[in-house]
């Protein structure tokens, strides 16, 4: 075993505010065991938590989403580890885009950290992801880069082209070897162009978004199982649900079931949201109804006034 300090991102204070610590202490709980005894301490301007942990889990403490870099501790000296976190594609493609109601790209990684943890797999490029609000692609761009499969599901017609520009524009900035893929679920174009996708790949891993109406995820994915479903909801303060109301409980209601049909048994589903709209019970209740088993994970955080972010996870059972 190792004595660690994780240095932690400046960008994870944009993500987490003034909550950060806590937040940072529930992603690393998760992935190593609520048994770990983790301290946090700061050097000057340089925060760290340190754990003790194996050689072997090191590849998994660079992938957490507020890990900057990771030093060795001997005695009051901090050795750097000359390590790199093993991901796909440049940063760029997560990072790089810039438009209003982004999903923040940390807080899309500690998602899919949670997910990954809570699930059975051996090769990871055979993980297949769904985000069934993808907006525009953050959450599957972050899936390729980790090595999955990722398909998505967009109600705005226009993402497809925001997303084909962005992605274009970091491949040939990166010389980065691709192929896009066009067409229709199905083969035929449809009325609204419900339906229509776009597919970017790269060596092993692609995605795909569909433009659609996520409570019709399974005839849009042709039933197609995935073994994690990640998405950061809607906060119900900007903008108004097809049913006029700030409280996006009702959309959800709309969509549980096709979401539930679409993950495979053991599948995990999590999804971030604003825990005053809805309340947290309620968003678990939506699913529990449909089979899904709650995972004892959260991690609030305030991010406004009327903003207080939050993370359930659920799960399918296994056959």
């Amino acid at each position: 075993m190792k004595n660690l300090a994780l240095l932690i991102s400046p960008r994870a204070k944009s993500a987490y505010f003034n909550d950060l610590i806590e937040v940072a202490r529930a992603e690393l709980a998760w992935v190593l065991g609520s048994d770990k005894t983790i301290t946090f301490q700061k050097t000057g301007a340089l925060e760290f938590l340190s754990v003790s942990a194996s050689e072997s889990q090191i590849p998994t403490l660079l992938k957490l989403s507020f890990v900057y870099g990771i030093f060795e501790q001997h005695q009051n000296h901090l050795i750097p580890l000359p390590v790199e976190a093993s991901l796909k594609l440049h940063e760029d493609f997560v990072f790089g885009a810039k438009f209003k109601g982004k999903t923040n790209e940390l807080l899309t990684q500690l998602l899919i950290n949670i997910g990954l943890d809570s699930i059975d797999y051996e090769n990871i490029a055979n993980v297949k992801m769904l985000d069934p609000m993808c907006g525009r692609a953050t959450t599957l761009l972050w899936g390729m880069r980790y090595g999955m499969k990722a398909k998505g599901i967009e109600q705005d017609a226009k993402a497809l082209a925001d997303i084909r520009q962005n992605v274009k524009k970091w491949c040939k900035i990166h010389r980065q070897k691709h192929q896009f893929k066009d067409g229709f679920v199905g083969g035929k174009a449809t009325k609204g162009n419900s339906g229509k996708f776009i597919e970017f790949s790269v060596d092993d891993t692609s995605m795909r978004v569909i433009t659609g109406d996520s409570a019709e995820a399974c005839r849009l994915l042709n039933n197609e199982k995935f073994n994690l479903i990640i998405s950061d909801l809607p906060y119900g303060v900007q903008h108004f649900t097809t049913s006029q109301t700030r409280n996006p409980l009702a959309v959800l209601k709309e969509c549980a079931k096709d979401w539930c049909a679409s993950l495979k048994a053991g599948g995990v589903m999590v999804l971030a949201f604003n825990r005053n709209i809805p309340k947290r019970r309620e968003l678990l209740g939506v699913f529990t109804e449909h089979g899904m088993q709650e995972l004892a994970f959260t991690a609030p955080h305030q991010m406004s006034e009327s903003i207080v972010r939050d993370v359930v996870a659920l799960q399918m059972p296994s056959n």
